[in-house]
């Protein structure tokens, strides 16, 4: 048999479709009725909790159907990719955005429609979405989100709603690092990676910061980001770097925190085998592990005057997988010099540097600034290798200048 398939948004069943939608958008809902056969079914799958979620026929079924939508979903982005008819079916494509209202949680997915069109009327409808996901949001307050991305898992938290910001965290930590810096950006979508081999994203063989670049742009684009600001600290600061030179069209802005672009020091390569013993052997010595991390990455007054900050820090760092955190250090300490790569970013960067940063001193920001056009250098005085801890008013300061194209 063969099936013409229109894909021009020019058929009639297509119109009646898209004056429906027309209507639901504007809460049109004896508009939207006008459109939808007396007997029409409605057909929602997932878990009952969604109030949306069921089969119902007729219209004083759908009439309530629309009436409630609004009081479980607030829209936030309802896009519409393609529309595509075959006889009398239509099919919708594309993705939405919603604020769940029962738990004050956002959820997006991408979404497929399929109306059955017989007479100029809807008779069929049923939608074809993330009902896992939209389950989640209504039984837990939580941000958390999850995917698997070529074999390996990948959490991340997903805050907020408007142009969207990726977080990046460095060596030993995890997602809860930019918490001060996300719960103080309410007009900002804020994503908040756990890298892998950190706290719950895992790890694969032959991973490298260059295939974990490759892995979050891979998720970018089946998110729909286009266009995003990358804010990364140390590792992920470097990982940041990849993305934004090798696909300069994707980041917007770029801030870099006490990172390097180089190749890491020859004569630290031992001290990293020697840690890496520690950190292998008992959870004694991993914990001496951690607080000689600490010292080296933060100032002692201010481990001093936060020491309930530093105690947490502690304990998320002897909850990662010792053997996976192991092999993430690694790929750090083998990572390759991409100073060349750098004028390659088209991003407004700004790099910050902390005075007291033994990790990556202040000159490597200086160099970064110097290869990438139109870079700005901002160097915090008595701080370490942890500025969004040690000054995340800083840190907040530069994303709002960015994002107002203010000087920094």
């Amino acid at each position: 048999m063969n099936t013409f398939i229109n894909a021009d948004k020019s058929s009639a069943e297509i119109n009646i479709v898209r004056l429906y939608l027309s209507a639901f958008s504007q809460s049109d809902i004896q508009k939207a009725l006008e459109y939808i056969h007396p007997q029409a079914i409605w057909h929602i799958d997932g878990d009952p909790i969604v109030k949306t979620v069921g089969i119902i026929q007729g219209h004083i079924a759908i009439k309530k159907w629309l009436e409630n939508f609004p009081k479980a979903f607030q829209p936030l982005q309802f896009a519409i990719n393609k529309l595509i008819s075959a006889d009398n079916t239509v099919l919708v494509i594309g993705r939405f955005r919603h604020l769940v209202l029962k738990t004050n949680m956002i959820v997006d997915s991408d979404y497929i429609i399929k109306f059955i069109i017989e007479n100029n009327k809807i008779t069929h409808y049923q939608i074809f979405e993330d009902s896992l996901l939209l389950s989640e949001v209504h039984r837990q307050s939580s941000y958390s989100r999850r995917i698997t991305i070529n074999q390996t898992s990948y959490e991340w938290d997903d805050i907020g709603n408007g142009t969207p910001i990726i977080f990046l965290h460095g060596l030993f930590l995890d997602r809860n690092f930019w918490e001060n810096i996300t719960e103080n950006l309410p007009h900002n979508r804020c994503i908040s990676f756990d890298m892998p081999g950190h706290a719950k994203s895992g790890w694969r063989d032959q991973m490298d910061l260059d295939v974990i670049a490759e892995d979050l742009v891979i998720w970018m684009k089946e998110y729909c980001i286009e266009k995003a600001m990358l804010v990364g600290h140390s590792q992920g600061a470097m990982i940041a770097m990849r993305i934004a030179s090798k696909y300069p069209e994707m980041i917007e802005n770029l801030v870099l925190i006490n990172t390097s672009a180089r190749r890491e020091y020859n004569d630290r390569i031992s001290i990293w085998a020697e840690r890496e013993k520690f950190l292998l052997s008992n959870p004694s010595n991993r914990l001496e592990l951690f607080k000689d991390i600490q010292r080296l990455k933060l100032t002692d007054q201010w481990l001093e005057n936060h020491s309930n900050e530093a105690t947490t820090e502690l304990t998320r760092m002897m909850d990662h997988n010792p053997y996976n955190l192991a092999k993430a250090i690694k790929s750090a300490v083998d990572r390759s010099d991409i100073t060349e790569n750098l004028s390659k970013i088209k991003a407004k960067t700004i790099v910050l540097s902390g005075e007291l940063d033994k990790a990556t001193p202040s000159e490597l920001g200086e160099e970064i600034v110097k290869l990438i056009p139109n870079a700005q250098h901002i160097l915090l005085a008595k701080v370490a290798h942890s500025i969004p801890l040690e000054s995340p008013q800083t840190v907040l300061n530069v994303i709002h200048n960015l994002f107002e194209n203010n000087p920094v």
